[in-house]
């Protein structure tokens, strides 16, 4: 361990002194360019830019150049002055993370009168000339303007992410949970089962920034996507918005009894609402309101200068679509911002959220009361410092503490109190017992960076980093607790530990931005394991039998190297290439699961905390194209090689046999990503995002092993098509707005002004599964399709104005043509409700239509809006 330590301080060491940088991941923007005189095109040295409302600004070099960094995401007026010459003012600047918006200044002579200046009023560009990988940027009137409930949604309209048929995220062929989260800076994940468990509300996202391919050094631990949400703060001025969404107005024909045609119910269905079972109570934040409730504020707090504020709430009871199932949100998050000196800010967050949830399972269609739900929380506080020491240095500190906790269970028993479940005469719907699952979970994060960037000159900002992440892992876990079930028990508490540090250099100069950098990651498990798992025990010289001795299990470490380029080939177009390896250490569960090493059961499973992290080499190129005043085409080209993917081995030891987790999963995926993007003009903006993927590989799961070793199947050897191959996506997005005061005007009025209507398409072709014909042949694994998916989404929002308040009407409506979407077949007929024979066990009409076969039908809802 100590020799672990000091090695592990020694790569940090070399990292620190190699720059004179250490940096935060992206929450801020830069803005650079060159001021020239009007007449001549020279450039101006000592010409001052300073950005309005802020402290922050530059002065011209010898050259004309200037840059100013540290400036959260926005928008800004920026403003160039000099004796002798107008001021010049450039509105509607727009920041983004990380990347750098080029404001050039054309200085023209004056005869120093006082007041005169040019106004410019700058477009967000078409091409961003910096960015060296595909990228997208998601604003926050973007976000709330479109028809989705969540940011997650979002994703999915973007090129390079689809879903499964359990509407999990995949990016660009990588298996789910390949994503890491960020908000203002810090790791937001469940280190136990990984991914983002809490919620975020729409209103607090200042910007959201994509990275669906590779990426820069600073961001680690995820294999295929980063997503870096920056969140609002308070401004000078004091704003709110209140937003009501209705429940889904429409009859779902799934909670009526006999809901498929010619399809009798088993047993008398009866429609249960979890609204009927909530009281009014306002410290639990219960009450039996149906729909979504959304405030927030912002502004100052007028006793403590340079101190502001931003809260949102969010409120949700919804019943599903389905015959049963809900979801009870509460989501609260708080910003203050303090600016102690036009060189020093700090600001401290918080968010808590709630989410108690049933999901549709069809056998507990009749019993459901008796069907486990879960209770997920999650508690995040957060700390920034950043301290600017100059025009070109700043550092950034920054502490989080960020906890998960989920509890799932039969109402409100302990599994001491669980029946067994026993099914009707269908041998499919369960009519008396208690589902088989129980959990208590808590995972508690504490995480911490110390950060600096440094622009050297008008060409190189340095960035280099540090964090670490301490984990405190405690489970307990129960499945078939009853006498004569398997009665499984998993409890434990561990503490692994992560610290990671990067270098970093961004090179800009007109013709070529060049991204190099290297990371180094650390982890720690913190646990023991036998020394071979391939050998729980074995009997000594006298035959005694010895159960194999623990040791402890070695400290992992990955070296990722990353480079991207960017080469102006014109003012209209911009080629790319990246490079890079990315590692992404294994969800704890993986290296603690069955802590005990109970080996009773039959065919069980246990955790390997000596699997190695899972490594993507992935390398992308592609063109950014100008095509007019409006239009942007950008085409990307990628490939990755995915190995030591996290899988399971079965094991015969001395007649026993069991599973444990191992790194022996591969995969290889290769497509491109195309965008066509129309910026905002003549009331109209939209894009259209198209992926082709062609993703293989030997297992689309950890656990595929496990259910070969069940079905007593050799795991692949070779390649096949992935569970979540999907050869076509593709996500149309079309605004439409008319600012207020504008538009056609009718007798007098203008009826649409302020009208905002958000269309959302899009389709996806089938995903692969495996046709069943005889047991006597063998069909190859995921070769047959399901039929393509498509829905048409819109909100349309109008807004009235009463004074300073704005009062909006929404219409906001999913799968407007009610298209039925299949997710899953049956694998004799490629159906979702035909299983192609009959009198098997437990088969039946009612079992067989099952209506999470098929996606969600059309949901309409509607809703009144207020913002001041």
């Amino acid at each position: 361990m100590k020799k672990n330590l000091m090695k592990i301080g020694l790569y940090l060491s070399i990292v620190i002194l190699l720059v004179p940088s250490i940096s935060l991941a992206q929450t801020v923007g830069k803005i650079g360019g060159v001021a020239r005189e009007a007449a001549t095109g020279e450039p101006l040295p000592g010409v001052n830019v300073l950005i309005e409302g802020t402290t922050l600004g530059g002065a011209c070099n010898f050259n004309g150049e200037y840059f100013i960094i540290n400036i959260p995401p926005g928008t800004y007026t920026v403003r160039a002055t000099m004796i002798g010459y107008k001021t010049v003012r450039v509105t509607n600047v727009q920041v983004h993370i990380g990347l750098t918006t080029q404001v050039d200044f054309d200085m023209e002579p004056t005869i120093l009168e006082i007041g005169e200046e040019v106004v410019v009023v700058a477009e967000r560009p078409l091409l961003q000339k910096d960015v060296t990988s595909k990228m997208s940027i998601v604003s926050s009137n973007e976000l709330i303007n479109m028809p989705v409930e969540s940011f997650q949604d979002v994703l999915t309209t973007k090129a390079g992410f689809t879903t499964d048929a359990e509407g999990n995220i995949h990016v660009r062929g990588g298996r789910t949970g390949e994503i890491a989260y960020m908000v203002d800076g810090m790791y937001v994940e469940d280190p136990l089962y990984g991914g983002f468990k809490g919620m975020m509300n729409k209103d607090a996202i200042e910007e959201m920034i994509l990275l669906s391919g590779t990426f820069n050094a600073e961001y680690g631990n995820a294999m295929s996507s980063i997503v870096n949400i920056v969140t609002k703060e308070g401004g000078e001025s004091f704003h709110g918005k209140f937003e009501y969404t209705s429940p889904m107005l429409n009859q779902s024909s799934y909670r009526t009894k006999n809901p498929f045609a010619g399809v009798e119910d088993t047993y008398e269905y009866v429609e249960k609402s979890i609204i009927d079972k909530l009281k009014f109570k306002p410290l639990s934040l219960e009450a039996p309101v149906n729909g979504i409730i959304s405030l927030s504020l912002s502004g100052p707090i007028p006793q403590v200068s340079d101190l502001s504020f931003f809260i949102s709430g969010r409120f949700k009871n919804e019943d599903s679509y389905l015959p049963h199932g809900y979801s009870l949100q509460r989501d609260g998050f708080g910003k203050l911002t303090y600016s102690a000196s036009p060189a020093l800010k700090m600001s401290l967050s918080g968010q808590l959220t709630e989410n108690k949830f049933q999901s549709y399972s069809h056998a507990w269609k009749y019993l459901s009361e008796n069907q486990a739900h879960s209770i997920q929380n999650t508690n995040r506080l957060g700390l920034t410092l950043t301290h600017t020491i100059s025009n070109s240095l700043f550092y950034t500190a920054q502490v989080s503490r960020f906890v998960n906790d989920l509890k799932t269970q039969v109402g409100d028993k302990q599994p001491q109190d669980y029946v067994r479940g026993q099914t009707g005469e269908t041998v499919y719907f369960y009519v008396k017992g208690d589902d088989s699952r129980y959990a208590d979970n808590q995972t508690t994060t504490y995480s911490g960076k110390v950060d600096l960037t440094y622009q050297a000159n008008n060409y190189h900002l340095f960035k280099s980093g540090i964090e670490f992440k301490s984990h405190n892992i405690k489970v307990y876990e129960e499945s078939q607790p009853w006498p004569g079930g398997a009665q499984y028990k998993d409890e434990y508490t561990r503490s692994p530990f992560e610290i990671a540090g990067y270098i970093q250099d961004k090179i800009e100069y007109d013709y070529l931005i060049v991204n190099l950098g290297l990371r180094l990651d650390y982890a720690d498990p913190k646990t023991t394991m036998w020394e071979d798992i391939r050998r729980f025990g074995y009997f000594d010289e006298n035959n005694n039998w010895i159960i194999a001795p623990e040791t402890n299990v070695a400290a992992k470490t990955q070296l990722s190297p990353r480079i991207g380029l960017a080469h102006p080939i014109t003012d209209l177009a911009v080629l790319h290439f990246s490079y890079g390896h990315f590692f992404q250490n294994p969800d704890y569960n993986a290296l603690y699961y069955n802590q005990v090493k109970d080996l009773s059961t039959s065919l069980p499973l246990v955790g390997n905390p000596g699997v190695k992290a899972q490594k993507t080499v992935a390398y992308e190129t592609g063109i950014k194209y100008k095509l007019a005043d409006d239009w942007a085409l950008d085409i990307s080209a990628w490939y990755k090689d995915i190995t030591d993917l996290l899988s399971t081995l079965h094991i015969t030891y001395l007649s026993k046999g069991y599973v444990v987790f191992y790194n022996s999963d591969y995969a290889s995926v290769k497509g491109f990503d195309l965008t066509l993007r129309k910026r905002y003009s003549n009331y109209f903006s939209g894009s259209i995002d198209y992926t082709f993927m062609i993703a293989k590989g030997n297992n689309s799961q950890p656990l595929g092993g496990y259910i070969n070793a069940f079905e007593q199947e050799e795991i692949p050897h070779q390649e096949y098509y992935l569970d979540f191959d999907q050869r076509h996506d593709v996500a149309v997005t079309l605004n439409f707005f008319i600012p207020k005061d504008q538009g056609p005007e009718i007798f007098g009025i203008k009826p649409f002004s302020d009208f905002n209507l958000n269309i959302l398409f899009q389709a996806a072709s089938g995903l692969p599964y495996t046709p069943y014909v005889d047991p006597t042949v063998r069909i190859e694994i995921n070769s047959g399709r399901k039929s393509w998916t498509s829905t048409l989404d819109f909100r349309m929002i109008k807004r009235f104005w009463f004074s300073n308040i704005a009062a909006g009407v929404f219409v906001e409506v999913t799968n407007l043509l009610n298209k039925e979407n299949v997710r899953y077949v049956y694998s004799r007929t490629g159906k979702p409700f035909d299983t192609g024979v009959a009198g098997l066990v437990g088969s039946s009409p009612d079992a067989n239509y099952n209506p999470n076969h098929i996606g969600p039908p059309r949901i309409i809802k509607a809703g009144v809006q207020f913002t001041w």
